[in-house]
């Protein structure tokens, strides 16, 4: 089959729901427009995309939420050194607390579940110490002012967002690195065994997640110039919808950051016309869910068909 061809129907059936939400959105609020709630909910999509690095390399990164947060609180927290500088601690932070927990759960052999259990509730900890336990503000205001520009109608929060998930993609499909990700999210002990080094892989892996979260975080705390103790927790479970809803798979091995875009794509349109209409946050959350099971089942049907199929042709072969 043309390379285009595998393309597309790797992505067809998220391109199918995507077409159906805008479609029953319009129907429903012929007033709808995207372009405000994208760009709230953009931190969403960099930590979405984290979250499906390690997703591709087999682990799972738990405290990516908690991370974003208390990435924010340190880029508040450091801002009379200037918010831009203060940003770019943050990411910096992140990105190594993020390639700690690789090492760490590569050399002692711990589940990334379990373990980033413990990272969340500690990175949340951290925030309260470095917050106080209140709300903290960015003490000149005006700092937040080159976050908020209009750059030919997109803003640098957008601009980060596109460029991440434009590099993380590359990265992922054309480096050895990222495609050592996938070899481990797929077959680890074969990929051990053909010399695909696993502690560099989760160094990396986790890295990559750490520094997504941090970017999220610290961006959004200096775009509205604060950082709560308590801020970004929804992230976790929202981010975990993009993943899926795009077709990220949890065994591992599979996906892409093409997916991440149109999970988020999916969610955006649904977040924003759903909140057009007024209404209240759990009902986009249930309306996810309810996308989340429609992918998931439908996935499920469309392997076992193919599978079916595979089945016949090879007892043709036999006879």
């Amino acid at each position: 089959m043309k390379p285009v061809g595998i393309w597309f129907r790797r992505y067809l059936l998220q391109f199918i729901l995507l077409v159906i939400v805008i479609a029953v959105i319009y129907a429903l609020y012929p007033n709808f427009r995207v372009d405000a709630t994208i760009e709230r909910i953009i931190p969403l999509g960099v930590i979405a995309a984290g979250l499906a690095v390690t997703m591709i390399a087999g682990e799972f990164d738990l405290s990516i939420a908690s991370m974003a947060a208390f990435s924010g609180a340190v880029a508040v927290f450091l801002s009379p050194l200037g918010l831009v500088v203060s940003v770019i601690i943050a990411i910096i932070v992140g990105i190594g607390l993020g390639m700690l927990q690789g090492w760490a759960i590569a050399k002692l052999g711990i589940n990334s579940l379990v373990f980033t259990v413990g990272t969340l509730i500690l990175l949340r900890g951290m925030t309260w110490l470095v917050t106080g336990g209140l709300a903290i503000r960015v003490g000149d205001i005006t700092q937040t002012d080159v976050f908020a520009l209009d750059l030919l109608f997109v803003t640098p929060l957008s601009i980060i967002g596109i460029l991440i998930l434009v590099g993380l993609g590359i990265f992922l499909s054309r480096t050895r690195w990222g495609r050592e990700l996938y070899a481990l999210g797929g077959a680890r002990q074969e990929a051990i065994a053909a010399g695909v080094r696993y502690k560099r892989g989760m160094i990396v892996a986790f890295g990559i997640s750490g520094g997504c979260g941090a970017v999220a975080g610290a961006l959004v705390s200096a775009r509205g110039g604060s950082a709560a103790p308590d801020a970004l927790g929804v992230m976790l479970i929202l981010a975990l919808g993009v993943v899926l809803v795009g077709g990220i798979s949890l065994a591992g091995g599979r996906g892409s950051m093409v997916n991440v875009a149109l999970g988020f794509a999916i969610i955006a349109v649904l977040s924003a016309g759903l909140a057009g209409m007024g209404a209240k946050a759990f009902v986009s959350e249930l309306f996810i869910g309810v996308l989340l099971l429609i992918v998931l089942m439908a996935e499920f049907f469309i392997r076992f068909i193919g599978e079916r199929s595979r089945r016949a042709k090879l007892r043709k072969l036999a006879a």
